[in-house]
């Protein structure tokens, strides 16, 4: 935890003139000088006698910021992201925490003209791919607690001096803003940690006692992307749609916190988008799956202690051929730390007996109470430590995933108002009426809609059973609308979001030059795939036109009407077969970084 007096600052006057930008914390006597046009950062005091630099008294225009995220270089130059706005959500360890509400790409270099007109248009893609992710709710910060690491890391790690700060001591596997901080210096107080995912804190009361309870979901920056361009593990063991959800519980006198994983099934496979409604997942052939997946866990084994691992897939049709790879592959690693548990979600559950996951609670019930969780109290003594977690998956690790885990983290809680002796004699269940049992239902559906939001584009499947404790015809029809949703963003909208993300983490770097030296991959297309998509939106087009043409013509069948219906249908039949064939030609593929 950070001292008080190495906190981030938080309300800032931004200075903007010709040549330089200055950010003046409003409670300090130091600022910082960026130069324009190369980006050069530079720390100053306004007190000291033998420094030369001043604020500005006059030409220059003033904006108020809240946070520094750094630098990112775009075809134009070096840009500025500053948070602009933010909403108060809670305090956590009595530290406020921010959900961002508003930021800005400011350009650092003055003017455009030195670009062409094709690379201001490759300019301005960048810079919509970066407002893209900016725009993605939601991102949280915190000026002075650490959002990034759990209660027990926190309580494991010694206290860090002023000169490391938040970032320094922050996990780097949940820093969105760290591909940022390549073209900016760590001024440990300027720079803004950010976390995206889902923070809920809300001050309950069970059985007259009052509580804060606290949900934080926190995505990971490895091997980060969408629904269907990034699915299961790279060479590194890192994992698509890795996220660590903490379920905190603070009294007057205690702390108490529980963590849940959840991760892409740790293989090599993809489900690349064909417009097919659900296109069928497939093994990887001549990758090392034993080893890839050896490393994730290992490094999970480390971070986390022993690991329950759940998987959630089907074990009959498209999906069962990772369901039997996973099973294989957990045995062949041969790690005693791993437990692996199958459980055929949509089999054990059909028909809406949702009530039937109380088989699979059943099965986990030993792990859950050799786990524990951390228990300390609010001087720091510590009376237990979680010693494993449930990594939890299904395809997506988005819906079936969701519902188990509220599952796990509704016992996990129970057992702690329990140790607590919040709960009455012979009580062990939180009453279903209260409105703490509503409160914990509401705030763990948000938390399933906004982490799908955030990786299919679309709230989360399932979630009436998560806010009802029952499925409805209601909310499946939602999942209707919701699946639908889903297909048309997966495979019309998610290259450009993929492309997003990547530019934004930095794993794809903007070169001085591109687009003028040697291409940029924006501009780069297959013309044979060019003329195919003209070809068909002509022939769409002109089958539209038929149709019409047909409807107004009077109702009584002629030789004219039979061949108009003839010609079209013929159309119609041409179009659907040139259409299948190509169709991979028509789904929005990222450019940036190949993906096949």
């Amino acid at each position: 935890m950070v001292k008080m007096d190495a906190r981030i600052f938080d309300d800032m006057n931004f200075y903007i003139t010709p040549d330089r930008f200055y950010i003046e914390p409003s409670e300090s006597e130091q600022f910082v000088i960026i130069e324009r046009p190369d980006g050069a950062v530079s720390l100053h005091s306004a007190y000291t006698v033998d420094s030369k630099e001043r604020l500005p008294i006059h030409g220059y225009e003033l904006r108020k910021i809240c946070g520094v995220l750094g630098m990112v270089r775009l075809i134009s130059g070096l840009h500025l992201v500053v948070v602009t706005h933010r909403i108060f959500v809670g305090l956590i360890n009595n530290e406020p925490v921010w959900q961002m509400a508003g930021s800005d790409l400011i350009p650092v270099t003055p003017t455009l003209t030195h670009l062409s007109e094709s690379q201001k248009v490759q300019n301005e893609t960048y810079l919509a791919m970066m407002r893209q992710v900016l725009d993605t709710p939601f991102f949280y910060f915190s000026y002075g607690y650490d959002l990034t690491n759990t209660m027990q890391r926190i309580g494991s790690n010694p206290k860090v001096g002023d000169n490391v700060g938040l970032y320094g001591q922050s996990d780097k596997r949940f820093v969105w803003n760290v591909g940022l901080l390549e073209h900016f210096p760590l001024l440990v107080r300027y720079v803004l940690p950010i976390i995206h995912g889902f923070v809920s804190i809300n001050d309950v009361t069970v059985n007259g006692h009052a509580l804060s309870w606290i949900l934080i979901s926190r995505r990971s920056v490895q091997h980060a992307g969408t629904r269907l361009f990034c699915r299961g593990i790279n060479q590194n063991g890192e994992v698509a749609n890795y996220v660590e959800t903490e379920q905190i519980l603070v009294t007057g006198q205690d702390r108490v916190s529980f963590v849940q994983t959840r991760g892409s099934i740790p293989l090599f496979w993809h489900q690349t988008p064909n417009l097919q409604y659900k296109p069928r997942p497939q093994l990887l052939i001549g990758r090392d799956h034993l080893v890839a997946c050896s490393r994730h866990f290992d490094d999970q084994c480390k971070l986390y202690g022993a690991q329950c691992l759940i998987n959630l897939i089907d074990h009959k049709g498209a999906e069962e051929v990772l369901e039997k790879a996973y099973d294989a592959t957990v045995s062949g690693v041969g790690n005693s730390q791993l437990h692996y548990v199958s459980f055929d979600f949509h089999k054990e559950c059909k028909k809406m007996r949702y009530d039937r996951l109380s088989l699979l609670m059943n099965r986990i019930t030993h792990e859950q109470d050799k786990f524990d969780f951390y228990h300390t109290n609010h001087v720091g003594q510590v009376y237990s430590v979680q010693k494993g977690v449930f990594r939890t998956n299904c395809i997506d690790c988005l819906d079936r995933t969701n519902v188990v885990q509220s599952l796990i983290a509704k016992r996990s809680l129970e057992q702690a108002l329990e140790r607590l002796g919040i709960f009455k004699f012979g009580e062990k269940h939180i009453d279903p009426n209260s409105q703490f049992e509503a409160v914990f239902k509401a705030v763990w559906a948000d938390n399933a809609d906004l982490i799908s939001l955030q990786y299919s584009g679309t709230g989360a499947l399932k979630t009436d059973f998560t806010r009802t404790g029952k499925r409805t015809f209601k909310g499946l029809l939602r999942d209707g609308l919701n699946s639908l949703t889903r297909y048309v963003k997966n495979n019309f909208s998610d290259g450009f979001r993929q492309d997003s993300i990547e530019l934004f983490l930095g794993l794809y770097r903007v070169r001085n030059g591109e687009g003028l030296e040697f291409p940029s991959p924006l501009s780069v297309s297959d013309p044979t795939v060019d003329w195919r998509k003209r070809m068909i939106m002509a022939t769409v087009l002109f089958e539209i036109a038929m149709f019409f043409v047909i409807m107004l013509y009077p109702t009584e069948f002629s030789f004219k009407t039979g061949v108009l219906l003839l010609g079209w249908g013929v159309m119609v039949l041409f179009t659907h077969r040139f259409f299948v064939k190509h169709r991979s030609d028509f789904v929005d593929r990222p450019k940036l970084l190949s993906k096949k």
